[in-house]
Formats: C-alpha cells, structure tokens, sequence
C-alpha cells in the first residue's frame, strides 16, 4: 500500500469517526426536543383555535406561560412550543405572520409572539377600553370617582 493510499484510508477513518460524532450530537438534540414536546403535551396546556365565540387569547397565553414556566425554558423555546397549541384559523395566521416576519428581526422570542397574538386577537383599542371600564367598575364598587 503506496504513501497516498494509506492516507486515503486514514482520511476515511477520521471522516467517518468525525461523522459519527456529529450524528450523534443531532440525534442527542432530537431526542431532547421529542423529550420537551412531550413533557409540554403531557402537562395538558389550552389550545387557541382563534375563531370560538368567547375564547380570550390572553387566557390562552396566560395557561400557555405558567405551563412552560414551570418547565423552565427560554423565550425563544416558550415560542416555538406556544405555536403547538395553535389550531384553527391561529394556525394559518401563524404560520402566515411568521413567513411575512422580517428576518432582520431575528428568532421569535415569547414577548414577540405574545404581542402579535394579543394584536390580532385582541387589539390595543379593545384591551384599552377594557382597562378602562375595569377601573370605572372598580372605582364604582369602592365608592371613588
């Protein structure tokens, strides 16, 4: 066996040593994401359809968040498992808010997600108007005006 196919050989051997290293991390990550999904399912989160009389998306978020709270993950984590948990008519405008996203904005933090889904679902003039008459209702039963 001549110099060059020796290192022909040697060059194999590390790239398939290399390789199978680097599976191993990707299934590592796989198996730890299938893991989170899982636990995240399991602990039984609300599920935001978008389109039901009487359903509040801030309700949603607020279930959603105490359940991945609990689970102890980043924003970014929080985001991407928020979005399972959309169904429906959320669903497409999910998946169409984030297509449209400019990329520039970087990933999707929860604050990020949870704005967008508040602004859709339960805009800025309506939760200002609520605030306000929860102020007057409040003031109203404690005899302040």
């Amino acid at each position: 066996m001549g110099r060059l196919e020796r290192l022909s050989s040697i060059d194999r051997v590390i790239t398939i040593h290399v390789n199978k290293g680097v599976e191993t991390r990707v299934n590592s990550l796989d198996n730890t994401m299938t893991y989170i999904l899982g636990a995240f399912v399991r602990m039984n989160p609300p599920i935001f359809l978008g389109s039901k009389v009487g359903e509040h998306p801030q309700e949603f978020l607020d279930g959603v968040y105490k359940v991945l709270s609990a689970m102890g993950l980043t924003s970014r984590e929080k985001a991407v498992l928020a979005s399972y948990q959309l169904r429906d008519v959320s669903q497409v405008w999910y998946t169409q808010w984030k297509d449209n996203r400019p990329v520039e904005l970087g990933t999707i933090e929860w604050e990020d997600r949870t704005e967008a889904l508040l602004g859709m679902y339960f805009p800025r003039e309506r939760r200002e108007v609520k605030v306000g008459e929860f102020i007057n209702h409040r003031q109203g039963n404690m005899g302040v005006e």
